[in-house]
């Protein structure tokens, strides 16, 4: 479980919230998204916030928790596509590259984790803090997804 995870279980941040739906449909809307950005040789990039950013704007999602709710379910979506694609890559590699990408993916979390908990230094105690805690993980994990595709592409000879 991520820092950010137990925070929100810790912090009384419901993440079983009413904005939760189906893990699917999320997913689809991700994977739907990075291939027609593939297809129309665009920055994969604009899928970040295809899930998140409709679900914070229902009712449900303008509170805090709501917010961070919908930011969590979509970084799970990431999440999920990372390991695999970081599966696909070191699939596909030598040993050699493969204890590169390994030893690449141990600094990335570390990196990812102390620059998502820098917000809480600046907004102790405010409920803002939680928000850009979420979005931070979020777009560490969809920029580090897309980053482990695009190396697997690369290996493939695709790219």
């Amino acid at each position: 479980m991520s820092w950010i995870k137990a925070f929100c279980v810790v912090g009384g941040i419901a993440l079983l919230s009413p904005v939760a739906s189906a893990a699917s449909d999320d997913a689809s809307t991700i994977t739907t998204c990075l291939r027609e950005m593939e297809q129309s040789q665009k920055d994969a990039h604009a899928c970040i916030g295809r899930v998140s950013d409709p679900c914070s704007e229902t009712p449900e999602g303008q509170s805090t928790p709501g917010t961070v709710a919908c930011t969590m379910r979509e970084t799970e979506v990431w999440d999920k596509l990372l390991n695999e694609e970081y599966k696909r890559l070191l699939a596909l590699v030598g040993a050699e590259t493969a204890n590169d990408v390994r030893k690449a993916q141990r600094i990335w979390l570390t990196a990812r984790d102390a620059d998502c908990r820098v917000p809480y230094q600046f907004y102790n105690g405010g409920t803002i803090v939680q928000i850009l805690g979420a979005q931070c993980e979020r777009d560490h994990t969809a920029n580090r997804a897309i980053l482990i595709q695009s190396w697997r592409g690369m290996a493939e000879g695709k790219e």
